[in-house]
């Protein structure tokens, strides 16, 4: 009804030109309704008086308000908050009165029928009842919420019943792929019981066995079928091993061993040694190439791993087993990269020659900028500029090349093409766009150009019913859950639509969302948006008790985990700082708690403490700060150049850990951003483009 009501409306809404958004676009959609009306009576200058037009006008404020976002209506107040209280107040009965007790309810849950997450109280109803339904009955609401996080969820449990009650043909009919694996295993399980080809669901769990990790008790059945049906082959098992060992559970190869004729078993004992320690490779004798073909998957493996840990001892072991193994070039080009690369990063005065029997043609992307950074640090300006000439087209055209041909050329006194290079990449807003700015001498270039959006799509879109869920459930702070709605929505929307919500998810102050939205739709221009003042006030205060620059907190901050308050990375750091807490409890000197960390006002407050200490540590060398932050202070000073200066911007390039070489320059890059919206004077990049770094000194030019 509503989607109809506004396409009707549609005419009206396009009448006059449209109304610009203004900068913070932070008002309701009731708010946008009424400029909206005083801005078209305004820009038809012929019918300012017409009370027919007018009394058009003031419907479509009654009708846009009837129908508002989920935000406006938040705003408008009391209403909402009823409803909300209403729904906990449901969930929490739900969860708790006994099952015969449920029907009575049923009458609140219709009255509540306005309010979006009701859906969810019907969820919990059925899961609560699933045993008394109907198939009819459950799948209506698999039907009516297909592609949510909704049916998803009763989904499973709807299989877990059928599967207890051992209704195979009724679980056939209801499984659909993605639900996990254990729902797959089932599933293969019953179609076996039933095909008339076995050999193509066979195919299927060749798939599912050839796994690093271990499967759940589920999938037991359905490997039984397969292996008695001779599935399980010397070749698979040694397969699954390899992936084990290159980074699964360790703990199958036991069980794998077991799967293996007795004279393969050495394979498993070789896997595991080299694993423990790389140094295996060198022990030629307990390789007797009885399987030769098997050995070499070890040693390859081996020998990777050992150029990354010591890469003399790799070359070593390398030219003894190049002659007696017969690797492919493909192997042997992973291994030339993984020596070269290892030998830059320690400084090796061989590293020259093994780059250039890496740096060929199809080599990996990392073989070029490693052999790039190496030739910057030589200070070979020439040998640079041929680094990045005999680099793919596409390649040349990245950032960082451009930026070094650039400074390159300049090194080497070229007087006008520099300049045009420089000029050329100054347009563009990143890191090395900045720098270029800073050689130029002029201020960085913003380029910020907010979205726009009509004020139909962004009313039409408002009513999706998933919308105003994730909304309800943001407001209710259960951010796991908005997240979900808010995923399997945008798998749903045309790119124009997925926009749309990511200005709403902006105007609701869901930061993390809004951010991936416009990465994820290629806008990039909205500045203000995509780098929003998310506690502002919280970081100036902590930032000036603490005597750290707000605009750098906030830029770690939008770089960790782009405000999104609940954030846990899989090492466990937590929070919009994304801080660890064995770091919190040594730079606070208390013990604090995990859930405290989830708190934003002290999540802030503690990674101020943090940059606090990392200031005193560094001399308040912003990139050093920043490179800590990532990688740890104590190595990062290990990093530091120990023959003499070296300039910032070459320093960086050199940063042994991609992952913290990008994470500065990202750094840095908001850091001025953050700056300049916060009205602080920056000459950031001017200051770093100028800056030497040493290991006896952190000086300022």
């Amino acid at each position: 009804m509503q989607t109809l009501l506004l396409m009707m409306l549609a005419p009206l809404f396009t009448f006059c030109s449209e109304t610009r958004r203004k900068a913070s676009h932070r008002i309701s959609l009731s708010s946008r309704a009424q400029s909206l009306y005083t801005t078209r009576l305004y820009c038809c200058p012929g019918k300012k008086g017409d009370i027919v037009q007018a009394l058009r006008f003031v419907l479509l404020i009654m009708l846009v308000n009837w129908i508002a976002s989920p935000y406006a209506v938040a705003e408008d107040g009391k209403l909402r908050e009823q409803q909300r209280e209403q729904f906990l107040s449901l969930e929490k009965q739900l969860n708790t009165l006994p099952v015969s007790k449920l029907p009575a309810i049923h009458k609140d849950i219709e009255d509540l029928a306005n309010y979006p997450l009701v859906p969810y109280l019907k969820l919990r109803l059925a899961e609560r009842t699933l045993g008394s339904l109907s198939d009819t009955t459950v799948n209506e609401f698999l039907a009516r919420y297909a592609g949510t996080p909704l049916a998803t969820h009763l989904r499973k449990r709807w299989l877990d019943l059928l599967s207890k009650q051992q209704r195979k043909a009724a679980f056939i009919e209801a499984y659909q792929p993605g639900l996990g694996t254990k729902y797959t295993c089932r599933y293969l399980h019953y179609q076996l019981h039933q095909s008339d080809n076995p050999d193509y669901w066979f195919e299927q769990v060749d798939a599912l066995w050839l796994s690093g990790q271990s499967r759940p008790d589920e999938c037991d059945p359905v490997f039984k079928q397969w292996q008695e049906a001779g599935h399980m082959t010397t070749d698979r098992v040694l397969g699954r091993i390899e992936k084990v060992v290159r980074g699964g559970d360790r703990n199958l190869l036991g069980y794998l061993q077991r799967r293996l004729p007795a004279s393969h078993h050495y394979l498993v004992d070789l896997w595991r040694q080299t694993r423990r320690s790389s140094s295996t490779v060198l022990k030629y004798s307990l390789f007797p190439r009885k399987y030769p073909e098997q050995e070499k998957a070890v040693l390859y493996y081996g020998l990777i791993r050992l150029a990354w840990q010591t890469p003399t001892k790799a070359i070593k072991a390398f030219q003894y087993w190049q002659g007696k193994i017969a690797f492919s070039e493909a192997q042997i080009r992973q291994i030339y990269r993984a020596i070269a690369i290892s030998l830059v990063i320690e400084g090796d005065d061989n590293a020259s020659e093994w780059l250039a029997k890496a740096n060929v043609p199809d080599a990996e992307e990392d073989v070029r900028h490693w052999h790039l950074a190496y030739m910057l640090r030589q200070s070979d300006w020439q040998q640079a500029l041929e680094v990045i000439q005999t680099a793919p087209a596409d390649e040349q055209r990245q950032d960082a090349f451009r930026y070094w041909r650039a400074r390159g050329l300049s090194e080497l006194n070229a007087e006008q093409v520099p300049q045009q290079l420089y000029g050329e990449l100054a347009k563009e807003r990143h890191y090395y766009g900045f720098l270029a700015s800073a050689r130029l001498q002029q201020p960085p270039e913003l380029a910020d150009k907010p979205l726009e959006m009509s004020d139909y799509t962004l009313a039409r879109m408002s009513t999706v019913p998933a919308v105003q869920r994730a909304y309800e459930l943001f407001k209710l702070g259960r951010f796991v859950e908005a997240r979900r709605e808010w995923y399997y929505l945008n798998r749903r929307l045309t790119n124009e639509e997925k926009r749309a919500v990511t200005l709403l998810a902006s105007d609701w102050g869901w930061h993390d969302q809004a951010i991936i939205g416009f990465a994820q739709t290629g806008y990039f221009n909205d500045v203000r948006r995509r780098f929003p003042m998310a506690f502002a006030e919280e970081f100036q205060q902590q930032a000036s008790e603490h005597e750290v620059d707000p605009a750098l907190a906030m830029a770690i901050a939008r770089r960790e985990s782009s405000f999104m308050v609940d954030a846990v990375s899989p090492a466990g750091a937590r929070g919009l700082m994304q801080l660890m807490p064995g770091t919190v409890n040594y730079i606070s000197k208390q013990r604090v708690g995990y859930n405290t960390l989830l708190q934003p006002e002290q999540n802030l407050e503690f990674g101020i403490q943090y940059l606090k200490y990392l200031n005193d540590k560094l001399n308040h060398n912003p990139v050093l700060v920043s490179a800590s932050y990532n990688a740890g202070w104590q190595r990062v000073m290990e990093w530091l150049p120990t023959n003499g200066e070296q300039s910032l911007d070459v320093w960086i390039e050199n940063i042994p850990y991609r992952e913290t070489r990008n994470y500065v320059k990202a750094v840095m890059a908001y850091r001025y951003i953050y700056q300049v919206q916060l009205g602080q004077p920056s000459h950031l990049f001017d200051t770093l483009s100028r800056m030497k770094l040493s290991a006896d000194s952190l000086t300022l030019p």
